[in-house]
């Protein structure tokens, strides 16, 4: 039988608000009475027909006539901070599973996110006053606040408007950072911030590559405009190349064909090379601006450390026409904390426009790069997973109890491509392959 609209909200458990805006489920096997709970529709499943679901060639979930009953539920845990500060701040609590109110949102089970250096800086304070003002709009604050900006699931609700996607869909993402994040049990983000998942990936692999996709594709693609038409045969350096973003941007780099020298500690050498880097430079045992030099200059250098590192290396670029210098370490959110949205902003183009004229020099740009939402640059980047061409460099696994160890991990720094938290734990995560299939009202 089919369950309408005017029935639930007849039920006065779905937000008149929310109606039109989300896909139900809509048939009630055996003639059951459906028992709507709560305003988290899409998620309670009493009575209603479930499927073991079995992929497509498109990495899609498709019906099977067997059924798995699975009880609703309206809560889920999540980790949140409730004021700025060091792990201590850090609490598990118990909240409402998110609701749908936005025809491009997307709800999503979690099965593992990853720990990014930003959840660190944003569990300090980081861009609270930028930020805020986003989230006063949004949510009337900015705590409780959930960590978290990228994630591997499986979909679970969809905005009425979202095309290209089903509820059952395993899938990849990130999290706008003004929104609750991915440290959690299910997140909401939109249709612009997410992709079906690698085929060839676990969650756990999954999750460790969204944030990185966009961070990467941002100062890459979009701002130093070194793309795969034009990048084979050019010469771009990495800094870090054993970190999250260095690890990432050098297995990119090098599946658009070009040529890629990278700076790295003494035990990670070997590491950066199986990534495929042509050249690498150890800043331990040698003066990497010196050995950086031998090498020739370059025609585009990624610096996700900044410090020392941008001193030497702003005087590395060729001077050809689009040699970029790009940094992910930039200024303006700390300085818009201290000193406000106005002079904050105006000091740190001050700062821009300094660093600009010296790279002029040599005949080279310098540019800011932040991660923006692009879900295309991630359906790319799955291709290239699938291919083979980019792997997931995972450095430790926590399971979602240890998340604030795993914040402990990424602030002590030094670790080797990605640490990951699994919220779904194996066992789950098969019998999760069992996906409730829900059809549009």
């Amino acid at each position: 039988m089919s369950l309408c609209l005017t029935a639930v909200r007849k039920a006065g458990c779905w937000p008149q608000s929310i109606v039109g805006n989300v896909r139900l489920c809509r048939t009630i096997s055996q003639g059951n009475p459906l028992q709507v709970q709560s305003s988290y529709l899409p998620l309670v499943q009493r009575g209603i027909p479930n499927c073991i679901a079995s992929r497509d060639p498109n990495g899609r979930f498709a019906r099977s006539s067997s059924s798995l009953n699975i009880s609703g539920t309206t809560s889920m845990l999540a980790w949140q901070i409730e004021s700025y500060g060091g792990n201590d701040k850090v609490k598990l609590v118990e909240k409402p599973i998110p609701v749908i109110t936005q025809p491009n949102q997307v709800l999503i089970k979690v099965h593992a996110s990853s720990v990014n250096p930003l959840d660190v800086k944003m569990r300090q304070g980081y861009g609270a006053t930028l930020m805020n003002k986003g989230r006063k709009v949004k949510s009337g604050g900015e705590f409780p606040l959930t960590l978290g900006r990228d994630c591997s699931g499986v979909i679970v609700g969809l905005g009425k408007a979202v095309k290209g996607f089903e509820v059952g869909d395993e899938v990849w993402g990130t999290v706008n950072q003004i929104n609750q994040g991915a440290h959690a049990q299910y997140v909401l983000t939109t249709n612009g911030e997410i992709s079906l998942k690698p085929n060839n990936l676990s969650h756990v692999e999954a999750a460790s590559i969204p944030y990185v996709t966009i961070t990467t594709w941002s100062a890459t693609y979009a701002i130093a405009r070194f793309r795969p038409e034009n990048a084979v045969g050019r010469f771009a350096l990495v800094h870090g190349g054993a970190g999250g973003i260095g690890s990432f941007a050098i297995q990119l780099l090098k599946a658009w064909n070009a040529r890629v020298a990278t700076t790295c500690s003494t035990d990670s050498v070997d590491f950066v090379r199986s990534l495929g880097a042509d050249h690498v430079v150890d800043y331990r045992t040698t003066d990497p601006e010196k050995e950086l030099k031998k090498l020739g200059r370059f025609d585009y250098i990624l610096d996700p450390i900044g410090g020392k590192v941008e001193e030497y290396s702003l005087n590395l670029l060729n001077g050809a026409k689009g040699a970029n210098y790009v940094t992910l370490i930039t200024p303006l959110m700390a300085a818009i904390d201290s000193q406000g949205a106005v002079l904050g902003s105006l000091s740190s183009s001050f700062n821009l426009i300094k660093k600009a004229l010296q790279t002029a020099k040599v005949g080279g740009k310098y540019r800011w790069a932040f991660a923006t939402a692009n879900a295309e640059a991630l359906k790319k980047v799955a291709a290239l997973v699938e291919e083979g061409k980019i792997r997931p460099v995972v450095n430790k696994v926590f399971p979602f109890t240890e998340t604030p160890e795993a914040l402990r991990a990424v602030e002590a720094g030094r670790a080797r491509g990605k640490i990951v938290i699994s919220v779904v734990k194996d066992k789950e995560e098969q019998e999760a392959k069992k996906v409730d299939i829900f059809k549009d009202a």
